[in-house]
């Protein structure tokens, strides 16, 4: 199991933001103290709470960062994850080839694996590991005569809406998201979940949609996000809260910092 994050990466990955286009804005103090923010209490966090540790991660940063950024991402993923971390530097280029390459260098020990997208602001489930991996290792026996890999889609989960000091938590379902997208394939292989058009994965790849009764991941919507944010108008209610908590343990610190916006998940929160 490989995660693999782009933390404000100077290169080509897909649909790039303003930011990542312009290396002035893309360093921002500003722009990377809020990212870290997130990354810290939100994508790291959730990492931090799997009940399957048996993980790697690969964050992919920029050779510009500057070096108080990047000694700040280096020890903050050390202090969480410890050697399950290994943050890299690169120049421009690729990012799917970046990943790739550094993959099949260090995580060559088994002959198939996972790899997982982790924005550098969201999260998946407490429990996201261990269930991947039973599903990874379904999708291996039951893939097509002649395909290699097989691609996992986990549609449900929630939007964090964070706005003027508070957050919004909104149901999510989409069968073909890039949150917590991940590819089964063997580890020497091209196969990788970057540079792929994922609203068109289920018509062009072999693709597994999961479909749970709890929530996956969350999804952060807020003024920094790298790509395009739109959220459901349907809110966790508040008898659904726990079940959201358990999901995602994080909740409760981030709920002090962030109060719930919504009246009906106040009353809970209140209770």
């Amino acid at each position: 199991m490989i995660y693999e994050m782009r933390y404000s990466y100077f290169g080509r990955s897909g649909w790039q933001s303003e930011a990542s286009n312009d290396a002035a804005k893309l360093f921002d103090d500003a722009r990377l103290d809020g990212r870290h923010y997130f990354l810290e209490k939100i994508a790291l966090r959730s990492l931090a709470d799997q009940s399957d540790g048996d993980f790697g991660l690969i964050v992919l940063s920029a050779e510009a960062l500057p070096e108080r950024h990047k000694s700040r991402l280096q020890q903050v993923c050390g202090d969480m994850l410890g050697d399950r971390a290994h943050v890299i530097f690169r120049g421009p280029d690729s990012a799917g080839t970046c990943f790739t390459r550094y993959r099949k260098a260090t995580f060559n020990r088994d002959p198939w694996s996972t790899q997982i997208v982790l924005d550098d602001d969201d999260a998946v489930s407490a429990d996201f590991t261990e269930k991947l991996r039973a599903e990874a290792m379904a999708a291996k026996k039951l893939r097509a005569p002649g395909e290699e890999y097989c691609f996992l889609s986990h549609a449900r989960g929630i939007s964090a809406v964070f706005r003027d000091g508070q957050i919004s938590l909104r149901h999510r379902l989409n069968a073909a998201t890039n949150l917590g997208l991940a590819v089964t394939a063997p580890t020497g292989s091209r196969r990788q979940p970057f540079g792929i058009a994922h609203k068109k994965i289920l018509e062009r790849r072999p693709v597994r949609v999961i479909y749970s009764r709890s929530p996956s991941y969350i999804r952060a919507v807020h003024d920094s996000n790298d790509s395009r944010a739109q959220y459901s108008d349907n809110i966790v209610q508040a008898d659904e809260m726990e079940k959201m908590h358990r999901a995602f343990p994080l909740l409760r610190e981030l709920i002090a910092d962030w109060p719930i916006a919504d009246a009906e998940t106040r009353v809970e929160q209140a209770a």
